[in-house]
Parts: C-alpha cells; sequence; structure tokens
C-alpha cells in the first residue's frame, strides 16, 4: 500500500504538462516533456463525479458563468449539460486543451479521458478535435438567451 509521499511521488513521475499562453486560443497545455502515443497525460487527475442540468435550469445564474459553462462543458443538442460537482472552481488542467483539426491526443470515452494519438514533443501544445466529443462546438452564440 502507498503512503502519502509514494503517491505524491508517483503522480509526479506521471506529470506530463503545464499551463501556458496559447497561440491557439488563450491558455493551453503544453509538454514538459516527451509524451509518448497512446498515453493519458493527465493521469492521476481526480475522478470527477458529474451532475446533469437543463440549461433552463441556470438561466438565473450570473452572465459570466453561464459564459464560462458556454466555454468549458459541452451542452449536449437536447439542451442539457454536465457540470463537476465541484463546478467551475474544481476544474483541472484538462479543461484547457484547445481545439485543432489536426489534433495530437485522441477521446476514449466522448471528452472525459485523453489519450495521446500520436508523440509528442517537449514544448508542444496539447490540442484535440472538439467535434469528436462536441457536436455544437461550431456554434459560436450562446445558448443562454
Amino acid at each position: 500500500m502507498f503512503n502519502k509521499k509514494d503517491l505524491v511521488l508517483k503522480r509526479l513521475q506521471n506529470t506530463y504538462c503545464r499551463l501556458r499562453a496559447s497561440q491557439i486560443e488563450g491558455v493551453g497545455v503544453f509538454a514538459i516533456r516527451d509524451i509518448p502515443q497512446d498515453v493519458n497525460p493527465f493521469e492521476g487527475m481526480r475522478q470527477e463525479k458529474w451532475v446533469t442540468f437543463k440549461v433552463e435550469e441556470l438561466q438565473n445564474l450570473d452572465k459570466e458563468v453561464l459564459t464560462l459553462i458556454d466555454d468549458f462543458f459541452v451542452i449536449e443538442k437536447d439542451g442539457t449539460v454536465k457540470i463537476p460537482v465541484y463546478g467551475p472552481n474544481g476544474m483541472d488542467i484538462s479543461f484547457f486543451v484547445n481545439n485543432s483539426d489536426d489534433p495530437n491526443m485522441k477521446t476514449i470515452d466522448d471528452g472525459f479521458t485523453f489519450v495521446t494519438s500520436r508523440s509528442i514533443e517537449k514544448g508542444e501544445e496539447l490540442t484535440i478535435s472538439y467535434a469528436t466529443y462536441d457536436d455544437t462546438h461550431n456554434e459560436k452564440k450562446s445558448r443562454y438567451k
């Protein structure tokens, strides 16, 4: 059985990325060392519990909170959105992966877990195609009216 120090050391050994300013969009996730193909660079992140809402249930929230939800979470075609129990304050580094038409990562479970689709070099930005798990990603208008 691992003690806490061993657990933290293991997680540090499996740390591959950091946040940095991105030329794609605001902030992005960048490799701090080479990452082999088929690796989950976010291994060890807390597994979120998600709560499903209808968009209408969120209408009374502050406009900036609604914009945050629109920016970071997938609003499904049926008008539902899954939000982590800890809300936006609980977002981990994986929420900052930017969209690309030529991604170097893929999702293995509709956007909850990512793995590298090829080797990624140190300094390279990690990207994914939002279209692989978000059918509405090209809709620029807010769904909160």
